[in-house]
């Protein structure tokens, strides 16, 4: 397990259970949107929880408290600070996710971080108790079905085939991270006649989240139109960034959208340099219904235009 921790935030706004498909052998699982979050039921040693799908958390978490209910293996003598956005304070310490069933199936130990997620459920509006993120993804493909609200775990290339065959554009990059955050890349995504690298978040909400640093680029500083301000909250307390609408077309591979979309300008808290933007579940589910998250095959592919 890591003791030194880079935690990478999740800032959606609300999510509700979910429950998983009847039949647990498909490892198909139904998960709410509502709030453009994914949002799962899942049980740890038998206790029902309700945890989110995030790509932007290394490793995972899980509530201090349920932690403690549970007796979850917790090194609470080697707590140390998260870093990302928000004012306050996200102190955690190494933990272990153990008894993990999602429908029925069960799971093994996934590597985490204990600690509050009270500021999480505060902004999401009801209890989070973990979050499944880079520890619990690393060794499995999961296919995202965002027109059907499913996730799939996959047990090989073969299956992801015979899920996709309806679709008929499909654009496919090698699974690239974020340094040593492991924090999916996509290295030329289109911003107008730019590309650019942005990060790949299934644990935010927004539909493109520009950091700081793309405001050095002409053409997207004058393409963006400040409309007004918005609230998200994360491990460390709530934050506020500027809402805008963009007046360039994005996309990626054969997928686009047109320019005139409504984006976020992030604050400065909690800021990458490496990357421009941060692409979330609202873009993804217009671009691409379904996402194919392969980390054993070290790939991702973007399915559009499926036939239901």
């Amino acid at each position: 397990m890591k003791h030194a921790w880079r935690l990478l935030v999740a800032f959606a706004l609300a999510a509700l259970p979910a429950d998983a498909i009847a039949d647990p052998s498909a490892l198909t699982y139904a998960f709410d949107f509502s709030k453009h979050e994914i949002g799962v039921n899942v049980t740890v040693k038998g206790m029902p929880l309700f945890m989110l799908l995030d790509t932007g958390v290394e490793p995972s978490i899980v509530d201090r408290v349920r932690a403690t209910a549970l007796g979850l293996p917790v090194d609470r003598g080697n707590a140390s600070e998260g870093s990302g956005f928000g004012s306050g304070k996200a102190m955690a310490s190494p933990a272990t996710i153990a008894g993990l069933k999602i429908g029925g199936h069960a799971y093994p130990d996934v590597d985490a971080l204990a600690l509050d997620t009270a500021a999480i459920s505060k902004g999401y509006g009801r209890p989070v108790d973990g979050v499944l993120g880079y520890s619990f993804l690393k060794d499995k493909a999961v296919l995202i079905d965002y027109a059907a609200t499913t996730i799939t775990v996959l047990s090989g290339a073969r299956e992801a085939e015979e899920l996709t065959h309806s679709c008929r554009s499909h654009y496919s990059i090698p699974l690239v991270f974020l340094g040593d955050n492991h924090w999916p890349v996509i290295s030329e995504f289109h911003v107008g006649d730019a590309t650019a690298a942005v990060t790949l978040d299934t644990g935010s909400s927004r539909r493109i989240g520009f950091y700081q640093i793309a405001l050095q680029t002409k053409a997207i500083r004058d393409a963006l139109k400040v409309t007004g301000s918005n609230t998200g909250a994360g491990a460390r307390g709530s934050f506020t960034s500027k809402t805008a609408v963009l007046g360039l077309p994005v996309g990626l591979g054969p997928l686009r959208l047109p320019a005139g979309g409504i984006v976020s300008i992030l604050p400065a808290n909690g800021q990458s340099d490496k990357v421009v933007a941060n692409i979330g579940n609202a873009m993804l589910a217009e671009i691409s219904p379904e996402l194919l998250l392969d980390y054993a095959g070290k790939t991702v592919s973007f399915y559009g235009d499926c036939a239901r």
